[in-house]
């Protein structure tokens, strides 16, 4: 072996064992920060440091939200004209790397032209402003943050001197950094998400201890009240008009108080799954029907019209007929009561193969698209319009609870100021013959 070939090796040899004391002490950086962005900052320091070549460099992070990847470290640019950086996947040098999954070097200034020639106009503004007049980068080399074959970002260094700074051994060790960057970022958040996970667990825990509790408590006292008001009542039936108009209210408002508890026991009990349902085949058209009909004094105190369409053809499915009835009903009342006067609602069973789609759609002033990811949460109730009242907000939680169970899913479609309405779907049963009831 020549004395050129043992030099070359001892020169990987060295090199090799140098890496490995780097990434040996990125880990213990690892297992020492306190916080996710000095962490980012601490590891792009002793990346930098590792290469003689490099003047400045940065970590970009993947934001799903707004499909962008922003800096959350830095060194050598402007921290506050660097933050405003939006690189949508595949723009530039960072955003190629992140869309392709593949590390990239730029040898010569050319290079770096050609792939930032995508750059759009303010992000290339921002770039200018980071840099303080420093001049443009001579070569550059960037790799993909990889985890689990997710790209979660992208780490690039740069040499303001001098063009070729970066060589392909040198793009291997970055990469070599930057998935351990990944791992740990994925690490975060893991344990972010179990972390939050248990913590919403246990709100939901006392929640529902809560809710048992008061509702026990309240359950009995509204019932004595609500039974002293119709004694009153028929002892009184002879009575003054203000007395009759006064025992009137008791009982509306006592009347109200329970069903709001009852509604609060029966939504503990649900997401608890204390309640097994009876199940038994029936037509859900007829159950349609008749949870129609039954809402149609509603709907008449306030001149609406309401539209039932069903197919000619029995639609069996396998249910809790009172569950079902009590979900449709929340959805029933719920678009009469946002519907204005002389407004229109539409009730529509399809047959769509393997099941059936029911919907529930009104004229009413619509829900903001912002909101419709939450209303089939527990007590979120909020204003679809001027001086209507807004109630607890389980109705729509409880008809969720209850299609779900039934193996279904349920969910909205509503445009501001258009309208609503509320799609559920169930499996179909066996089929059977239409006897009218069932």
């Amino acid at each position: 072996m020549t004395t050129d070939e043992n030099r070359a090796r001892a020169n990987t040899a060295r090199q090799s064992a140098e890496e490995l004391a780097t990434l040996l002490d990125l880990s213990k950086a690892f297992a020492q920060a306190t916080d996710l962005d000095s962490l980012l900052k601490t590891v792009l320091t002793r990346s930098i440091a590792v290469y003689e070549a490099a003047d400045a460099g940065a970590i970009f992070l993947y934001n799903p939200d707004d499909d962008c990847l922003s800096a959350r470290a830095s060194i050598g640019y402007e921290t506050e004209p660097l933050s405003r950086v939006r690189l949508k996947p595949g723009e530039a040098i960072m955003g190629k790397v992140f869309r392709r999954g593949r590390p990239l070097l730029c040898a010569t200034p050319g290079e770096i032209g050609s792939n930032t020639a995508n750059l759009r106009e303010e992000n290339r503004a921002y770039f200018e402003g980071a840099r303080s007049g420093v001049r443009q980068p001579r070569s550059a080399m960037c790799a993909p943050l990889i985890a689990k074959d997710s790209v979660l970002g992208a780490l690039i260094l740069v040499n303001l001197r001098r063009q070729g700074a970066f060589s392909a051994v040198d793009l291997r060790f970055l990469q070599a950094v930057a998935n351990q960057i990944a791992i740990v970022l994925e690490n975060a958040r893991l344990w972010s998400e179990v972390s939050r996970a248990q913590a919403l667990a246990e709100a939901n825990r006392f929640k529902d201890e809560f809710l048992a509790s008061i509702s026990h408590q309240l359950l009995t006292p509204i019932t004595s009240i609500r039974a002293a008001a119709d004694l009153l009542t028929a002892s009184l039936a002879k009575g003054g008009a203000a007395a009759d108009s006064l025992i009137s209210s008791i009982a509306r408002n006592t009347q109200r108080l329970q069903g709001l508890v009852e509604e609060l026991l029966d939504l503990g009990r649900l997401h608890r799954g204390e309640v097994s349902l009876s199940r038994e085949t029936w037509n859900l058209k007829t159950i349609v029907r008749e949870s129609a009909a039954a809402i149609e004094p509603l709907a008449g105190g306030k001149e609406q019209e309401l539209e039932v369409e069903t197919p000619s053809s029995s639609c069996p499915v396998v249910a809790d007929r009172g569950r079902l009835e009590q979900a449709l009903m929340n959805l029933l009342s719920n678009s009469c009561k946002f519907t204005p006067r002389h407004g229109h609602i539409k009730v529509v069973v399809q047959d769509k193969g393997r099941e059936y789609l029911v919907s529930v759609a009104d004229d009413g002033p619509g829900i903001p698209v912002a909101e419709q990811s939450q209303i089939f949460e527990r007590f979120y109730s909020n204003s679809r319009g001027p001086g209507e009242k807004t109630g607890a907000g389980l109705g729509l939680a409880i008809a969720k609870t209850v299609v779900e169970l039934h193996g279904g899913r349920i969910w909205v479609k509503s445009e501001g100021g258009r309208g609503s309405t509320f799609f559920f779907t169930l499996p179909k049963g066996d089929g059977f013959e239409d006897s009218g009831g069932r």
